[in-house]
């Protein structure tokens, strides 16, 4: 994922930062003459230490202050914070390598001070018109990021008298909170923290100067006089005190020479969107140009040839081995793709020099980042604003995911014997966990490195033939003679969407073809253009996703999912639901090591009871659901091959079929011998987990708590409003369609059927029947919810309360002839809530809270 690059991702991962903060400004000095004789200014920086660079520094080590030396007064430049040292909690976020804002500044000196001025590129004009281009900067405010103040005697002059450069001290610059830690911990509820300058320095180590780059970074500790929040407290010595480690690099643009691409909505690249006063008045003012790196052949003319400058990414020598042999095998996947692009030997991975910084703004860096909890891994860039060039490429690699990675193939498959310690698979691909996390471990390290290269996510890509690593993908679980196989689980190399991305963002035409032209003729090409060559055109068509459509249990495309896998979400789910069972029936003892309490199966368990849950939120993404493409008007007049047609009326009925199977109280029963094996939580075991099932009968494991978590994920994306709202639109269009009321009685006859269904006929006792009292109450409130959301359609809260009001006639007939006391008393129980809910809907008796669903993304909330 991108910080949302955690992709949001989408995200705004074409950014050093992914919220923007307030850079403080110094406070305004008056005017002071220059008293001392410039020739008295070498003596005195002789005595420091200095750091020549694109920008020079001079450390004053008595008197703990950076100096700065500011010549290129009017030359624009790139300024960007980021956090080599962080936290450690990925709810707070503050990670290791975290980068921040960027900015182009350039500084100005009036009088006695210099200031850090950013000019505002978002709105612009393309001209080579001065006076154009001066009416829409004056149009649009800039921002002042920082007030040098220039002492008497620091002017150095030429041979003229006319000042060249001026030293300015920028200690409280650098020792500013320019990453914004202050208010991310206020923003996370963390507490109310301030800079202690007192515990705050100059970290010289990484203090250095390069002939293109300049960078700085501070120790920085914040203080609170406050209660300090629980996320804090748990990774921090003294919660009252943090300190961390921000770090500042001024960085020389990049040389002329590089063209903007135009964005394509086809092609799930990245953009910068910049608003041309300069356009015709008849046509788009925006711009959107994709973020790419700069790479340019060395035989123009040649299909392939090799590159001018290769693009370099350099791996965290901090990462271990295995790991860091992984990390390095998937990123290098994608030198395949520049290989289908047209250049050889372009994209290179080698492991980080010891002597080399990755903080450097020269190095393309895969950070392995550690955290006291799970958290998303995240591919950042640092961009040029002006032109979408991507000047340098930021993975942040979460540690603890291939531990959860570990957990989740444990779950499927015992890795353990009767009481010996060593796992049965060792490194069996179809059996080992591990095998199975290192194989994620690489294929993570191409999604990340991608983000970085100018791509979004894609979600459908797993829909046609695992096509790109931009998805986020499930374990693909093969079941062979009633046995789980997991030699397969994740996908190696890039795909065929991913070579296709590359080629739109990097391919160098042929001196004399139309690049345009070109890129139009590959896209067309990509999406399955009849019209293209038979040797050219992709089958099936390389569809493309965005991570807004899909990510969301809303979302409508019935192949943009997450976490999923198979060309029909529906069937796949199937197989899911098999495979979570066979794992179910071989859960025990062998999927713990020796020593390690029998409280910890719960952990494993969790994840794999709730095996089919992203499947089945695909799945239901054909109830309500609608084929799209992100077409666009050709040159020559010719309508798409499809832009919408609503999944087809058998297939909804599918998929709503299957869905209903989740709620059956025989798929929901945790086994009897697995119950017996799970205590309450060991002495010493009570804390840091975050994935475990909400219990009423706590610390006694709750099967009926954890069988309403997963029923509650199946009712989420049932009566989630904007499917409800779709079914009712789309059975307006066509009656053949499945209606809002035809879903509604079906859930209607899981809470209360209206005869001897084969759901209720396996449920009449114990154990199962406790489970289907439980989901009848949850139907209700689910339905109250929808019916009582201001934001639903009209229709959807008028059918959701009929739906209440046909259960309420059901829970309220003959309901004295009912035999047993518990199912009397949870009829009578619903019907008095859903009877007050429709007296005084806009003032209902609050029913009970329903437990939390686990956070169950495979990194965690």
């Amino acid at each position: 994922m991108i910080r949302r690059f955690g992709s949001l991702l989408a995200l705004t991962l074409l950014a050093c930062a992914t919220q923007p903060q307030a850079v403080p400004v110094a406070a305004p000095t008056a005017p002071q003459a220059e008293a001392k004789p410039a020739d008295s200014l070498d003596a005195r920086l002789a005595k420091l230490q200095k750091l020549d660079g694109f920008v020079p520094l001079y450390w004053d080590a008595e008197g703990g202050r950076l100096l700065m030396e500011i010549s290129r007064f009017g030359e624009e430049f790139l300024y960007c914070d980021s956090l080599p040292a962080g936290v450690g909690s990925n709810p707070i976020g503050l990670d290791r390598a975290e980068m921040g804002q960027r900015h182009i500044v350039r500084f100005d000196r009036i009088g006695p001070k210099v200031l850090m001025i950013e000019p505002n590129y978002r709105f612009r004009a393309i001209s080579n018109d001065a006076a154009e281009r001066r009416a829409v900067e004056d149009s649009f405010a800039q921002s002042i990021l920082w007030a040098f103040k220039v002492e008497p005697g620091n002017v150095r002059r030429d041979a003229n008298g006319k000042a060249s450069a001026v030293i300015v001290d920028a200690t409280d610059f650098f020792l500013s909170d320019a990453h914004g830690v202050v208010k991310r911990l206020r923003e996370t509820k963390q507490g109310t923290y301030a800079l202690d300058r007192n515990r705050s320095a100059i970290y010289l180590p990484r203090t250095k100067a390069f002939p293109r780059n300049t960078e700085v970074e501070a120790i920085l500790t914040f203080e609170t006089a406050s209660d300090p929040g629980p996320l804090l407290s748990g990774v921090t010595p003294v919660p009252e005190l943090v300190t961390v480690r921000e770090h500042h690099s001024l960085v020389a643009l990049p040389d002329p020479g590089y063209t903007p691409r135009r964005v394509d909505p086809r092609v799930g690249l990245f953009g910068d969107e910049i608003y041309d006063y300069a356009s015709p008045f008849n046509g788009p003012l925006e711009k959107r140009w994709v973020a790419r790196h700069r790479l340019e052949k060395k035989d123009p003319a040649a299909a392939v040839s090799e590159p001018v400058k290769p693009i370099v990414y350099y791996v965290d020598n901090g990462a271990p081995e295995p790991i860091r042999s992984a990390l390095v095998e998937g990123a290098s996947w994608w030198s395949a793709a520049f290989e289908a692009a047209g250049f050889r030997n372009a994209f290179q991975v080698r492991v980080l020099p010891l002597d080399a910084d990755p903080m450097d703004i020269r190095y393309n860096v895969i950070n392995w980042v550690h955290r006291s909890t799970r958290g998303w891994s995240m591919g950042e860039s640092v961009i040029d604003p002006r032109t979408g060039e991507i000047i340098k490429g930021s993975v942040i690699l979460g540690s603890l995911r291939i531990r959860q990675d570990v957990q989740i193939g444990g779950g499927l498959i015992p890795q353990y014997g009767e009481g010996d310690e060593e796992a049965l698979a060792a490194l069996d691909p179809a059996t080992s966990a591990p095998a199975m996390a290192l194989a994620r471990i690489r294929q993570l390290a191409a999604h990340e490195v991608g983000h970085t290269l100018g791509l979004d996510h894609n979600m459908a890509a797993s829909s046609y033939g695992r096509a790109s690593v931009m998805d986020y993908p499930a374990p693909w679980v093969k079941i062979t003679d009633g046995h789980l196989d997991l030699s397969d689980a994740y996908a190696k190399g890039i795909g065929a969407y991913d070579k296709f991305a590359i080629r739109y963002g990097y391919s160098q035409f042929a001196p004399g073809v139309n690049d345009q032209e070109a890129l139009d003729r590959l896209v067309r090409c990509a999406v399955g253009d009849p019209a293209c060559p038979e040797g050219e055109r992709s089958d099936p068509p390389l569809l493309f996703v965005k991570d807004s459509d899909a990510r969301p249990v809303s979302a409508a495309h019935p192949l943009g999912s997450v976490w999923d896998n198979g060309a029909d979400p529906v069937a796949y789910l199937r197989h899911e639901m098999e495979v979570r069972r066979i794992a179910l029936a071989q859960f025990g003892l062998r999927n713990l090591r020796t020593g390690e309490p029998l409280s910890s199966l719960e952990e494993i368990l969790l994840p794999l009871y709730l095996h089919h849950r992203y499947q089945l939120e695909a799945a239901l993404k054909s109830l309500g659901g609608l084929f799209f493409t992100y077409a666009v008007k050709e040159k020559d007049g010719v309508a798409p091959r499809e832009v919408r047609r609503i999944v087809p009326p058998a297939k909804q009925r599918e998929a709503l079929n299957l869905a209903i199977e989740t709620l059956d109280p025989q798929f929901l029963v945790i086994p009897q011998r697995i119950l017996d094996l799970i205590p309450p939580r060991a002495f010493g075991y009570e804390a840091g987990v975050a994935e475990l099932f909400e219990k009423n009968t706590a610390p006694a494991f709750d099967p009926i708590a954890a069988a309403m978590a997963s029923a509650d994920i199946t009712l989420a994306a049932l009566l989630d409003r904007h499917r409800c709202a779709r079914l009712a639109e789309f059975h307006a269009e066509n009656a053949e369609n499945p209606s809002l009321g035809e879903v509604l009685d079906t859930l209607l006859d899981v809470a209360a059927p209206a005869g001897r269904s084969d759901h209720a006929k396996r449920a009449s006792a114990g154990y199962p029947a406790a489970i289907v009292r439980a989901e009848r109450a949850l139907i209700a409130r689910r339905l109250m919810d929808l019916a009582a959301d201001a934001a639903a359609a009209d229709e959807v809260r008028a059918e959701s309360s009929e739906a209440l009001r046909k259960l309420s006639a059901r829970l309220g007939a003959n309901v004295d002839r009912v035999a047993d006391a518990s199912e009397r008393a949870s009829r009578r129980a619903v019907h008095d809530d859903i009877e007050r809910f429709l007296a005084r809907p806009a003032e209902p008796a609050k029913p009970p809270k329903a437990l939390r669903i686990p956070p169950g993304p495979p990194i965690g909330d």
